[in-house]
């Protein structure tokens, strides 16, 4: 399925919005609580949005790929969570919307890739930790429908891969057929379990 980049960026910016309304949620005793992701409570999970937007914006504007790592995974959160994720991804908009930001290439420390493609990799983030943020403060788990659709395809091929990469748990349960929702398999193969 090809995605114009300009789809591309109203995905970033409506899987950005779902977090944001999660995060808006978010009660002052609520920062400390465990996530679905191994270790990482909610402020840990805010802190790595956070890192991935100010990443997004250091690839696009040419950083290596070692200095965009260190971003990515500075999870310490100073000052206001929520008004720290509406700066950071409001940059990482702007910057997705330079002019040639879809031919830039970002050093990401997968691969070198253009901006067209890493901004999939940054919907994917942003949409699948909305649900990790929703089950754990017991908020409404439902992702974007649209959403959904579109990352399903990028995701259902390297089902493999994923799970053999450690970075989603034990990957698919091989317990879902074709009678579970779109989501419930794309959250399945992405090493959760709705």
């Amino acid at each position: 399925m090809t995605i114009d980049f300009a789809a591309a960026q109203l995905a970033l910016s409506n899987a950005c919005d779902g977090f944001g309304s999660r995060l808006e949620l978010v009660g002052p005793d609520e920062w400390d609580l465990p996530t679905p992701c191994d270790g990482w409570t909610v402020r840990d999970l805010t802190g790595h949005l956070i890192g991935g937007a100010r990443m997004s914006a250091m690839l696009l504007a040419g950083a290596e790929k070692d200095d965009a790592l260190r971003q990515l995974f500075a999870l310490d959160v100073t000052g206001d969570p929520k008004v720290g994720f509406q700066e950071a991804t409001a940059a990482q908009l702007v910057a997705f919307s330079a002019p040639g930001a879809a031919d830039a290439v970002c050093h990401h420390p997968m691969r070198d890739m253009p901006g067209s493609d890493f901004i999939w990799m940054r919907v994917r983030d942003s949409l699948i930790h909305t649900w990790d943020l929703a089950r754990a403060i017991g908020a409404d788990e439902t992702l974007d429908p649209d959403l959904v659709a579109m990352v399903w395809p990028q995701v259902e091929p390297l089902a493999s891969p994923l799970a053999a990469s450690g970075m989603f748990g034990s990957g698919a349960s091989e317990n879902l057929d074709e009678s579970a929702t779109l989501q419930h398999r794309l959250l399945d193969t992405l090493g959760r379990r709705p």
